[in-house]
């Protein structure tokens, strides 16, 4: 499986139209990408190589134009990305990071009952207080 690590913010850029669209060519990149970037057509290309180097996209090259896919799932990206960020947090830190990512971003009355569910179900066996992580054990 592919380490999102590995990819740049520029990259990310690139996927998530690979994501919505399912598919594409790099003209249909090209396109909607000019209406968020200043990319020039040989940046956008050289970012699908790279992509396809790191085996995030695929493309099929029995006819021409390549239509490219995913080789990672949306979800499973932004699972190990977020995963990636949180680990490297002291635990007693995690709570106020989501608050913080709740607060500046916008999200969905369903995103919102969702997120309250889960809270009520986690609220269950959650600890009065939570131990910093950050020296190890004693």
């Amino acid at each position: 499986m592919s380490n999102v690590e590995t990819m740049s913010d520029a990259e990310w850029t690139v996927m998530r139209i690979f994501w919505t669209l399912g598919s594409g060519t790099s003209k249909d990149a090209i396109l909607y990408l000019k209406r968020k970037t200043a990319w020039k057509d040989a940046t956008v290309k050289t970012l699908i190589t790279r992509l396809q180097k790191k085996d995030f996209l695929q493309a099929d090259e029995s006819s021409r134009p390549y239509v490219y896919k995913p080789m990672i799932a949306e979800n499973e990206a932004i699972h190990q990305n977020v995963n990636r960020v949180f680990n490297s947090l002291c635990d007693m830190k995690k709570g106020k990071a989501i608050e913080d990512l709740i607060a500046s971003s916008e999200i969905s009355q369903g995103d919102i009952a969702d997120l309250i569910s889960l809270l009520e179900k986690k609220k269950q066996n959650a600890p009065d207080h939570v131990q910093c992580d950050c020296l190890g054990e004693a």
